[in-house]
């Protein structure tokens, strides 16, 4: 019997999760999530790590401009992901045209081989949705997360030869400069990402798993897939699953209509980044949204929300994603008690709205608040909020000595890596 990759390969009295602090506002959400997760007493002893902008800055630094060592993740981190029991992991930033730049997540999704990117979108208390009638949203997506257009296979210019590869580029030989991005599926890539959908419904209780594609266009790649999806979800039927088939752009279309419609998603890794997000928006947008990139040994749990570097070291960010992204973690390791707490915790801080608890954005776009800078929470602030509703002990000098600690354990100055 296969084994479920959802959660961690071995269960523990006590675990070792890696942390990273990632990029500019990531240090200050990571900073918050500790804090939330310091109110809850957990079994977790943490070992910090570093990937991201920072630490192609320090390799650069170290190696100099145009050296080979230079990267976004150095070894320790790689050793410290290997060696620990999850990881979770701030938010990053990613520069375009840079020489020799290489994204550290997507170098961490091969590595290791992570292939689900799970995306959850829950609609909130105190939150809800833009849509008309305020509909209830509860949809899981199964991104595949190493194959497609991300499988950074590209050409450019595209070699002589690569044009005599299928008729199709002859017309293309008098273009000038082509530039071609491989989009590779594989029967394995396929099979386990929708097994894992599957798998999914049937120990959640969901009754609907919908694959998306464009088989009707891109025959080969997606047309493998939704051979696949027909295929296995036939295994499925005998326990009252149904796995409905539709266009990656239909399913655009009724996410925006009918949202309520759909349990459990599964797509491809560009169809499924762009559906994620459009999901994501319909409870809350990225600032609430939550992913982890799973493997059979491995697993990285990070927020969907990006590392604004604008108000890096501001504390200005809401933490919200990176709460809930810390949330599925404790999930994954079989914390679920600690799990449930942090949600309804978040829940209660959102619904209750006092003064000195919400972030500008919240603020601004959930409670139409014309002062909103002025009245905005700092990261920390509403943290703590959400932490004092786990544990009304954790104040005062408590507290305070837990906000030390986690700004400790995130500086920013004291990145760890290439180190000689």
């Amino acid at each position: 019997m296969a084994r479920n990759v959802l959660k961690v390969k071995e269960q523990k009295d006590r675990y070792q999760v890696c942390y990273m602090a990632g990029d500019d506002s990531g240090f200050d959400m990571m900073e918050g999530a500790l804090l939330v997760l310091e109110s809850l007493n957990l079994p977790i002893d943490w070992v910090r790590a570093d990937l991201g902008w920072c630490m192609w800055e320090k390799s650069i630094q170290k190696f100099g401009e145009g050296d080979p060592r230079c990267n976004t993740v150095p070894p320790e981190t790689i050793e410290s992901i290997r060696k620990t029991d999850a990881t979770l992991m701030a938010a990053i930033t990613s520069k375009a045209g840079v020489k020799g730049f290489k994204s550290a997540i997507l170098q961490m999704r091969q590595l290791f081989d992570l292939y689900i990117n799970l995306r959850p979108a829950k609609t909130l208390p105190g939150v809800g949705t833009p849509l008309k009638g305020d509909p209830k949203v509860d949809i899981v997506l199964f991104r595949e997360n190493t194959e497609d257009l991300y499988s950074a296979v590209e050409f450019f210019p595209l070699p002589a030869e690569h044009y005599e590869l299928h008729k199709g580029m002859e017309r293309f030989k008098k273009m000038g400069d082509v530039a071609v991005s491989w989009r590779v599926f594989s029967t394995v890539g396929c099979e386990r990402i929708i097994r894992a959908a599957f798998e999914y419904a049937k120990a959640t209780g969901r009754t609907t798993v919908h694959c998306c594609n464009k088989a009707n266009v891109i025959r080969e790649t997606d047309g493998l897939m939704k051979r696949l999806f027909l295929q296995i979800a036939k295994e499925y039927e005998q326990f009252g699953i149904k796995g409905i088939e539709e266009n990656a752009d239909a399913t655009a279309m009724w996410l925006i209509k009918n949202p309520q419609d759909y349990q459990v998603i599964v797509a491809s890794n560009v169809f499924g980044d762009i559906l994620s997000d459009e999901a994501s928006q319909l409870t809350g947008g990225l600032g609430f949204a939550p992913s982890g990139n799973i493997g059979e040994g491995t697993a990285l749990f990070e927020p969907s929300s990006g590392s604004v570097p604008k108000y890096a070291h501001q504390y200005r960010v809401n933490p919200s994603a990176m709460v809930l992204t810390a949330k599925m973690m404790l999930e994954y390791l079989g914390l679920d008690d600690a799990a449930k707490k942090i949600e309804k915790a978040l829940g209660e801080v959102l619904v209750e709205s006092k003064p000195g608890t919400l972030t500008y954005d919240v603020l601004r776009d959930f409670r139409g608040d014309p002062n909103w800078e002025k009245n905005a929470a700092s990261t920390i602030d509403m943290a703590a909020a959400i932490a004092g509703k786990i544990n009304p002990a954790f104040a005062g000098k408590v507290l305070e000595d837990a906000k030390a600690k986690v700004h400790a354990m995130c500086d920013w100055t004291k990145t760890v890596g290439f180190e000689d």
